[in-house]
């Protein structure tokens, strides 16, 4: 990609923990503009419905059923080289459901856009990322590579994504991930039931060599609707929000300790830049954005260029969306649609 250095100098003058930041030097830099086809800010693959763990708080439901997604290996594979053919994208989202599901197809689909100069964000469970899987993904460059971790010990955790070993799988492979040199993430949801481990977990994300943090409340979205006892009241949000201040000071210059966003204020955020990603489903739909249940095309039957160029930027113009995003709560919660329950709306 020609715009690569120009892409890569901008990231490197900016605190990639200051995702406002870096928005606004983007968008300055006209990477966002309405007129801007390729290549693309950012796009997320959503590889697979598909997981290996049964999370109770799930935003997107994965894992619920053994159906077939009709994005196979080749489509994504496909899919790659169309987007290196039509000038590229700087970053790619990798996500599911589980990604590392995927095995190799998972590194053919990335030696693809890696050899074009895209950077990753891969977003994992950690309970497929071994060592061998962790020298493997060292080649690549990354923004960073997030792994879920919710308790300090493996009983909190392994009840809350319903599998046993699973705590021990993603503290090991966040081990190896650091080891390697790869910036990680550890990202760690707060609910009721652990509320009082921010500190304990901010320190077992130190001791695994994160460069980074986040800790939040689960959002309004998928199976959170069916496990509301896992929603923070008003006086436990404002105890998170004092933790993440203590911590941050605590760990200020050793590691970036973050509160994730709102859902309205990131929802507000990507209207103001429509061109900053989408995301790409396992059934091939576009959706204009994770927590909103909009769809634009589908890549599987639609021109993946024209939807970019003609459709993403207008659509978040739409009395639908605009709705939707208006709908939320002082809570942050939206009881009139709720995401990844309710089905999509094609706009």
């Amino acid at each position: 990609m020609k715009e690569q250095s120009k892409y890569l100098k901008i990231l490197g003058n900016i605190d990639s923990q200051n995702e406002k930041g870096v928005n606004q030097a983007l968008e300055k830099e006209g990477f966002y503009s309405k007129n801007q086809g390729f290549p693309i800010a950012s796009l997320q693959f959503e590889l697979t419905s598909h997981c290996n763990l049964a999370c109770k708080h799930c935003y997107n439901n994965s894992g619920i059923n053994n159906i077939s997604d009709a994005m196979t290996s080749q489509n994504w594979i496909s899919f790659s080289q169309y987007l290196v053919e039509h000038g590229g994208i700087f970053e790619c989202i990798i996500s599911g459901g589980e990604p590392l599901l995927f095995g190799n197809d998972l590194f053919k689909i990335m030696d693809i856009l890696h050899e074009d100069g895209t950077l990753f964000f891969l977003i994992t469970n950690g309970y497929l990322l071994t060592k061998e899987i962790a020298d493997q993904l060292r080649k690549y460059r990354y923004h960073k590579i997030q792994v879920s971790i919710d308790g300090v010990t493996s009983e909190y955790h392994d009840s809350f994504r319903q599998r046993n070993g699973s705590w021990k799988k993603a503290v090991d492979g966040a081990f190896a991930i650091a080891n390697n040199g790869i910036p990680l993430k550890i990202a760690h949801c707060v609910t009721p039931y652990n509320i009082h481990d921010i500190d304990d977990m901010c320190a077992l994300a130190y001791s695994l060599g994160a460069s980074s943090i986040m800790v939040g409340e689960l959002c309004l979205s998928g199976r959170a609707a069916i496990n509301k006892d896992l929603l923070l009241s008003n006086e436990q949000r404002e105890l998170l929000f004092q933790k993440v201040r203590e911590n941050i000071s605590r760990y200020k210059g050793k590691m970036g300790v973050k509160c994730s966003h709102s859902v309205k204020e990131g929802l507000e955020r990507h209207y103001k830049s429509p061109n900053s990603g989408a995301i790409i489903r396992p059934n091939g739909d576009v959706r204009i954005d994770g927590m909103a249940p909009f769809v634009v095309g589908n890549i599987l039957t639609d021109d993946f260029a024209e939807i970019w160029t003609k459709k993403i930027f207008d659509s978040w113009n739409s009395p639908q969306v605009l709705e939707f995003i208006n709908s939320f709560d002082k809570e942050d919660r939206n009881y009139s649609f709720i995401n990844y329950v309710e089905g999509d709306v094609s706009i």
